[in-house]
Protein backbone atom coordinates (compact mmCIF):
# COMPACT_ATOMS: atom_id res chain seq x y z
CA UNK A 1 0.00 0.00 0.00
CA UNK A 2 1.56 3.04 -1.18
CA UNK A 3 1.96 5.75 1.79
CA UNK A 4 0.45 9.30 0.73
CA UNK A 5 2.94 12.13 2.19
CA UNK A 6 1.40 14.66 3.98
CA UNK A 7 1.88 18.48 4.71
CA UNK A 8 6.18 18.20 5.54
CA UNK A 9 7.64 19.43 8.81
CA UNK A 10 10.75 19.80 9.78
CA UNK A 11 11.83 21.46 13.00
CA UNK A 12 15.30 23.12 12.14
CA UNK A 13 13.21 24.76 9.48
CA UNK A 14 10.37 25.52 11.50
CA UNK A 15 9.75 28.13 14.62
CA UNK A 16 6.49 27.66 17.04
CA UNK A 17 3.90 30.46 17.12
CA UNK A 18 1.50 30.73 19.71
CA UNK A 19 -2.05 30.43 18.69
CA UNK A 20 -4.26 33.09 20.08
CA UNK A 21 -1.70 36.14 19.86
CA UNK A 22 -1.36 35.02 16.29
CA UNK A 23 -5.52 34.86 15.72
CA UNK A 24 -5.13 38.27 17.28
CA UNK A 25 -2.61 39.84 15.05
CA UNK A 26 -4.24 38.89 11.87
CA UNK A 27 -7.54 40.40 12.86
CA UNK A 28 -5.17 43.52 13.74
CA UNK A 29 -4.07 43.42 10.45
CA UNK A 30 -6.80 43.12 8.68
CA UNK A 31 -8.31 45.80 10.31
CA UNK A 32 -5.75 47.95 9.16
CA UNK A 33 -6.93 47.22 5.83
CA UNK A 34 -10.28 48.73 6.82
CA UNK A 35 -12.14 45.36 7.08
CA UNK A 36 -15.24 45.94 9.86
CA UNK A 37 -13.72 44.14 13.13
CA UNK A 38 -16.12 41.63 13.50
CA UNK A 39 -15.75 40.04 9.65
CA UNK A 40 -11.94 40.65 10.20
CA UNK A 41 -12.33 38.01 13.32
CA UNK A 42 -14.45 35.67 11.49
CA UNK A 43 -11.37 35.37 8.35
CA UNK A 44 -9.23 35.21 11.31
CA UNK A 45 -10.47 32.46 12.59
CA UNK A 46 -11.20 30.57 9.43
CA UNK A 47 -7.09 31.17 8.96
CA UNK A 48 -5.95 29.49 12.21
CA UNK A 49 -8.41 26.67 12.05
CA UNK A 50 -6.68 26.38 8.96
CA UNK A 51 -3.58 26.07 10.69
CA UNK A 52 -4.16 23.77 13.34
CA UNK A 53 -5.54 21.55 10.99
CA UNK A 54 -2.23 21.24 9.71
CA UNK A 55 -3.05 22.85 6.37
CA UNK A 56 -0.44 26.22 6.57
CA UNK A 57 -1.21 26.90 2.72
CA UNK A 58 -4.72 27.70 3.69
CA UNK A 59 -3.76 29.49 6.86
CA UNK A 60 -1.90 32.14 7.87
CA UNK A 61 0.52 31.53 5.08
CA UNK A 62 -2.10 32.65 2.55
CA UNK A 63 -2.48 36.06 4.25
CA UNK A 64 -0.09 38.58 2.48
CA UNK A 65 -1.46 37.84 -0.71
CA UNK A 66 -4.49 38.21 0.48
CA UNK A 67 -3.82 42.08 1.97
CA UNK A 68 -2.27 42.27 -1.98
CA UNK A 69 -4.87 41.40 -3.45
CA UNK A 70 -6.99 43.73 -1.20
CA UNK A 71 -4.84 46.41 -2.17
CA UNK A 72 -5.35 45.94 -5.94
CA UNK A 73 -8.70 45.78 -5.89
CA UNK A 74 -9.16 42.04 -6.52
CA UNK A 75 -10.35 41.90 -2.65
CA UNK A 76 -13.08 44.49 -1.12
CA UNK A 77 -12.23 44.25 2.67
CA UNK A 78 -15.86 46.10 2.87
CA UNK A 79 -18.07 44.19 1.13
CA UNK A 80 -21.51 43.80 1.64
CA UNK A 81 -22.70 40.20 1.34
CA UNK A 82 -26.43 39.87 -0.53
CA UNK A 83 -29.32 37.40 -0.90
CA UNK A 84 -29.83 36.84 -4.71
CA UNK A 85 -32.35 34.28 -4.41
CA UNK A 86 -33.73 32.11 -1.96
CA UNK A 87 -36.46 29.69 -0.63
CA UNK A 88 -37.09 28.13 2.62
CA UNK A 89 -34.48 25.60 1.39
CA UNK A 90 -32.14 27.28 -0.47
CA UNK A 91 -30.26 30.41 -0.84
CA UNK A 92 -27.93 32.28 -3.83
CA UNK A 93 -25.68 35.28 -1.77
CA UNK A 94 -24.03 37.56 -3.29
CA UNK A 95 -19.98 37.88 -1.87
CA UNK A 96 -19.76 40.99 -3.29
CA UNK A 97 -15.74 39.93 -3.95
CA UNK A 98 -15.01 40.51 -0.23
CA UNK A 99 -12.97 38.00 1.33
CA UNK A 100 -14.52 34.38 0.76
CA UNK A 101 -13.70 33.55 4.44
CA UNK A 102 -16.81 36.08 5.50
CA UNK A 103 -19.23 35.25 2.81
CA UNK A 104 -18.53 31.02 3.45
CA UNK A 105 -19.48 31.20 7.25
CA UNK A 106 -22.43 33.40 6.27
CA UNK A 107 -23.36 30.26 4.00
CA UNK A 108 -23.03 27.73 5.87
CA UNK A 109 -24.62 29.22 8.95
CA UNK A 110 -27.39 30.28 6.83
CA UNK A 111 -27.72 26.58 5.46
CA UNK A 112 -27.38 24.97 8.92
CA UNK A 113 -30.60 27.27 10.00
CA UNK A 114 -32.13 26.30 7.19
CA UNK A 115 -31.65 22.49 7.37
CA UNK A 116 -33.05 23.01 11.25
CA UNK A 117 -36.44 24.25 9.46
CA UNK A 118 -36.80 22.14 6.36
CA UNK A 119 -34.21 19.03 7.37
CA UNK A 120 -31.64 20.02 4.20
CA UNK A 121 -30.28 23.53 3.69
CA UNK A 122 -28.28 24.46 0.41
CA UNK A 123 -26.63 27.57 0.01
CA UNK A 124 -24.18 28.79 -3.01
CA UNK A 125 -22.15 31.86 -2.43
CA UNK A 126 -21.53 33.52 -6.54
CA UNK A 127 -18.71 36.85 -6.68
CA UNK A 128 -16.42 35.67 -4.15
CA UNK A 129 -13.44 34.74 -3.48
CA UNK A 130 -10.94 32.04 -2.25
CA UNK A 131 -12.36 30.40 0.78
CA UNK A 132 -9.54 28.80 2.74
CA UNK A 133 -9.74 24.86 4.13
CA UNK A 134 -13.06 22.95 2.86
CA UNK A 135 -12.83 21.19 5.94
CA UNK A 136 -13.52 23.85 8.10
CA UNK A 137 -17.07 24.79 6.82
CA UNK A 138 -18.60 21.03 6.93
CA UNK A 139 -17.28 20.96 10.65
CA UNK A 140 -19.30 23.92 11.31
CA UNK A 141 -22.38 21.71 10.05
CA UNK A 142 -21.36 18.47 12.64
CA UNK A 143 -20.77 21.12 14.98
CA UNK A 144 -24.50 21.66 15.22
CA UNK A 145 -25.09 17.59 14.98
CA UNK A 146 -25.87 18.01 10.95
CA UNK A 147 -23.84 16.56 8.12
CA UNK A 148 -22.06 19.32 6.54
CA UNK A 149 -20.67 19.31 2.70
CA UNK A 150 -18.59 22.42 1.16
CA UNK A 151 -16.56 22.71 -1.90
CA UNK A 152 -15.24 25.02 -4.10
CA UNK A 153 -14.18 26.64 -7.19
CA UNK A 154 -10.52 28.37 -7.89
CA UNK A 155 -9.15 30.32 -10.87
CA UNK A 156 -8.06 28.67 -14.46
CA UNK A 157 -7.90 24.73 -14.91
CA UNK A 158 -4.87 23.34 -13.46
CA UNK A 159 -5.76 19.90 -13.05
CA UNK A 160 -5.32 17.36 -16.44
CA UNK A 161 -8.02 15.58 -17.99
CA UNK A 162 -7.66 11.95 -18.04
CA UNK A 163 -6.34 11.06 -20.62
CA UNK A 164 -4.65 14.09 -21.85
CA UNK A 165 -1.74 15.80 -19.90
CA UNK A 166 -3.02 19.11 -20.39
CA UNK A 167 -5.07 21.08 -17.72
CA UNK A 168 -9.10 20.64 -18.37
CA UNK A 169 -10.76 21.41 -14.90
CA UNK A 170 -9.29 23.33 -11.12
CA UNK A 171 -8.10 21.70 -8.69
CA UNK A 172 -11.46 21.77 -6.48
CA UNK A 173 -11.45 21.27 -2.74
CA UNK A 174 -14.37 19.41 -0.85
CA UNK A 175 -15.08 18.29 2.50
CA UNK A 176 -17.29 16.35 4.29
CA UNK A 177 -18.03 16.07 7.76
CA UNK A 178 -20.55 13.41 9.74
CA UNK A 179 -20.51 14.28 13.80
CA UNK A 180 -19.90 11.10 16.48
CA UNK A 181 -21.85 10.97 19.87
CA UNK A 182 -18.90 12.41 21.21
CA UNK A 183 -15.18 13.06 20.11
CA UNK A 184 -14.48 14.97 17.20
CA UNK A 185 -16.45 14.71 13.74
CA UNK A 186 -15.52 12.37 10.60
CA UNK A 187 -14.39 15.13 7.96
CA UNK A 188 -13.25 14.44 4.32
CA UNK A 189 -11.00 17.03 3.26
CA UNK A 190 -9.75 16.57 -0.12
CA UNK A 191 -8.37 18.21 -3.47
CA UNK A 192 -9.01 16.70 -6.84
CA UNK A 193 -6.17 16.29 -8.14
CA UNK A 194 -3.84 13.89 -6.26
CA UNK A 195 -2.43 16.94 -4.20
CA UNK A 196 -3.48 20.19 -3.11
CA UNK A 197 -1.26 22.90 -4.76
CA UNK A 198 -0.40 23.99 -1.30
CA UNK A 199 0.82 21.01 -0.51
CA UNK A 200 3.10 20.79 -3.54
CA UNK A 201 4.08 24.45 -3.13
CA UNK A 202 4.84 23.40 1.23
CA UNK A 203 7.01 20.22 0.13
CA UNK A 204 9.03 23.03 -2.68
CA UNK A 205 9.67 25.50 0.47
CA UNK A 206 10.79 22.88 2.85
CA UNK A 207 13.23 21.39 0.03
CA UNK A 208 11.31 18.33 -0.86
CA UNK A 209 10.63 16.87 -4.52
CA UNK A 210 7.06 15.72 -4.73
CA UNK A 211 6.02 11.77 -5.62
CA UNK A 212 6.43 10.72 -9.53
CA UNK A 213 2.99 10.31 -10.61
CA UNK A 214 2.02 13.64 -9.35
CA UNK A 215 2.11 16.78 -11.99
CA UNK A 216 3.75 17.46 -15.73
CA UNK A 217 5.84 20.34 -16.25
CA UNK A 218 5.34 23.42 -18.85
CA UNK A 219 5.95 20.58 -21.69
CA UNK A 220 3.88 18.25 -20.41
CA UNK A 221 6.51 16.00 -18.96
CA UNK A 222 6.51 14.44 -15.95
CA UNK A 223 8.22 15.89 -13.16
CA UNK A 224 9.40 15.56 -9.30
CA UNK A 225 9.90 19.36 -9.06
CA UNK A 226 7.40 21.24 -7.31
CA UNK A 227 8.71 24.20 -8.92
CA UNK A 228 8.69 23.31 -12.09
CA UNK A 229 4.95 21.95 -11.96
CA UNK A 230 2.79 23.43 -14.10
CA UNK A 231 -0.12 20.60 -14.18
CA UNK A 232 -1.22 18.59 -11.35
CA UNK A 233 -2.95 14.83 -12.29
CA UNK A 234 -5.95 14.08 -11.20
CA UNK A 235 -6.94 11.64 -8.18
CA UNK A 236 -7.46 8.24 -8.96
CA UNK A 237 -7.49 9.03 -12.68
CA UNK A 238 -11.28 9.32 -13.62
CA UNK A 239 -12.61 9.84 -10.81
CA UNK A 240 -11.15 12.87 -9.17
CA UNK A 241 -11.38 14.33 -12.85
CA UNK A 242 -14.42 13.76 -12.60
CA UNK A 243 -15.29 14.92 -9.23
CA UNK A 244 -13.71 18.08 -10.48
CA UNK A 245 -15.59 18.76 -13.12
CA UNK A 246 -18.42 18.14 -11.15
CA UNK A 247 -17.47 20.50 -7.49
CA UNK A 248 -17.04 23.38 -10.51
CA UNK A 249 -20.69 22.77 -11.84
CA UNK A 250 -21.89 23.64 -8.15
CA UNK A 251 -19.80 25.84 -7.47
CA UNK A 252 -19.77 27.82 -10.90
CA UNK A 253 -22.38 27.38 -14.07
CA UNK A 254 -25.26 26.99 -10.83
CA UNK A 255 -24.48 30.56 -9.91
CA UNK A 256 -24.20 31.76 -13.33
CA UNK A 257 -20.16 31.47 -13.26
CA UNK A 258 -18.13 30.64 -15.53
CA UNK A 259 -16.08 26.71 -15.72
CA UNK A 260 -12.45 26.78 -14.60
CA UNK A 261 -11.10 26.08 -18.37
CA UNK A 262 -12.78 29.64 -19.12
CA UNK A 263 -11.28 31.95 -16.64
CA UNK A 264 -8.47 33.36 -15.87
CA UNK A 265 -6.01 34.50 -13.29
CA UNK A 266 -7.71 37.87 -13.05
CA UNK A 267 -9.30 37.71 -9.59
CA UNK A 268 -11.04 41.03 -9.74
CA UNK A 269 -13.01 39.46 -12.88
CA UNK A 270 -13.27 35.57 -12.14
CA UNK A 271 -12.99 35.02 -8.22
CA UNK A 272 -14.33 31.51 -6.95
CA UNK A 273 -17.80 30.49 -6.08
CA UNK A 274 -18.75 28.17 -3.20
CA UNK A 275 -21.24 25.25 -2.37
CA UNK A 276 -22.73 24.51 0.78
CA UNK A 277 -25.04 21.65 1.98
CA UNK A 278 -26.13 21.01 5.73
CA UNK A 279 -28.19 17.59 6.55
CA UNK A 280 -30.34 17.68 9.71
CA UNK A 281 -30.32 14.19 10.92
CA UNK A 282 -33.01 14.38 12.78
CA UNK A 283 -35.36 14.76 10.16
CA UNK A 284 -34.28 11.54 9.03
CA UNK A 285 -33.69 9.44 11.54
CA UNK A 286 -33.43 8.98 15.53
CA UNK A 287 -30.34 10.67 16.21
CA UNK A 288 -29.49 7.65 18.28
CA UNK A 289 -29.97 4.99 15.78
CA UNK A 290 -27.64 7.41 13.56
CA UNK A 291 -25.10 7.76 16.08
CA UNK A 292 -24.63 3.93 17.44
CA UNK A 293 -24.44 2.99 14.10
CA UNK A 294 -21.47 5.62 13.59
CA UNK A 295 -19.72 5.04 16.73
CA UNK A 296 -19.83 1.43 16.27
CA UNK A 297 -18.03 1.96 12.92
CA UNK A 298 -15.74 3.99 14.51
CA UNK A 299 -14.77 1.75 16.68
CA UNK A 300 -14.67 -1.18 14.75
CA UNK A 301 -12.33 0.27 11.99
CA UNK A 302 -9.91 1.57 14.60
CA UNK A 303 -9.36 -2.08 15.75
CA UNK A 304 -8.22 -3.29 12.43
CA UNK A 305 -4.55 -4.83 11.98
CA UNK A 306 -2.48 -1.79 10.13
CA UNK A 307 -0.89 -2.75 6.78
CA UNK A 308 2.70 -2.55 6.69
CA UNK A 309 4.53 0.77 6.86
CA UNK A 310 1.10 2.14 9.27
CA UNK A 311 1.00 1.96 13.00
CA UNK A 312 -2.33 2.37 13.05
CA UNK A 313 -5.68 2.92 11.63
CA UNK A 314 -6.83 6.04 11.56
CA UNK A 315 -10.53 7.79 10.36
CA UNK A 316 -10.65 10.51 8.41
CA UNK A 317 -9.51 13.64 10.25
CA UNK A 318 -8.25 12.22 13.02
CA UNK A 319 -4.87 13.53 12.73
CA UNK A 320 -6.39 16.63 12.29
CA UNK A 321 -7.89 16.68 15.45
CA UNK A 322 -4.94 15.73 17.27
CA UNK A 323 -3.00 18.36 15.66
CA UNK A 324 -5.19 20.86 17.14
CA UNK A 325 -5.10 19.36 20.58
CA UNK A 326 -1.55 19.72 20.55
CA UNK A 327 -0.74 22.88 18.20
CA UNK A 328 -3.17 25.06 20.65
CA UNK A 329 -0.81 24.28 23.65
CA UNK A 330 2.04 24.03 21.89
CA UNK A 331 1.78 26.83 19.51
CA UNK A 332 1.82 26.41 15.75
CA UNK A 333 4.45 25.33 13.67
CA UNK A 334 5.17 27.83 11.06
CA UNK A 335 8.48 27.87 8.34
CA UNK A 336 10.55 30.50 8.82
CA UNK A 337 10.25 31.68 5.16
CA UNK A 338 6.72 32.27 6.38
CA UNK A 339 7.59 34.01 9.16
CA UNK A 340 9.13 36.22 7.13
CA UNK A 341 6.59 36.73 5.07
CA UNK A 342 4.27 37.50 7.79
CA UNK A 343 7.40 39.95 9.38
CA UNK A 344 7.59 41.83 6.22
CA UNK A 345 3.21 42.40 6.60
CA UNK A 346 3.86 43.64 11.08
CA UNK A 347 6.65 45.76 9.41
CA UNK A 348 4.52 47.52 6.43
CA UNK A 349 1.34 47.88 8.40
CA UNK A 350 3.21 48.56 11.67
CA UNK A 351 1.76 45.82 14.02
CA UNK A 352 3.94 43.72 15.91
CA UNK A 353 3.83 40.06 15.34
CA UNK A 354 3.82 37.22 18.02
CA UNK A 355 7.23 35.38 16.68
CA UNK A 356 10.48 35.80 17.88
CA UNK A 357 13.20 37.95 15.84
CA UNK A 358 16.87 36.27 15.11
Amino acid sequence: MTIIPGYPTDAEQEQRVPVEPLRQWVVDVLCHEKMIRVEAEIAAARLIEADLRGIPSHGTRALPRYLEQIREGGIDPRAVILTERETPATAVLNGGKGMGHVASTRGMELAIAKAGEMGTGTVAVKASQHFGAAAIYATMAAREGMIGYATTSTGPATVAAYGSRHPAVANNALAWAAPTRDGHPVVLDMACAVSSWGKVHSMGMYGQEIPEGWAVDADGEPTTSAEASKTLLPAAGPRGYGLAFFSSVLAGPLVGARMPLHKTWEIATDGSEHFFYAIDIKAFVDPDEYYTQINATIADIRQLEPAEGFSRVCLPGDLEAERITAWQDEGLPMHLEQVESLQAVAEQTGIPGPWSQS
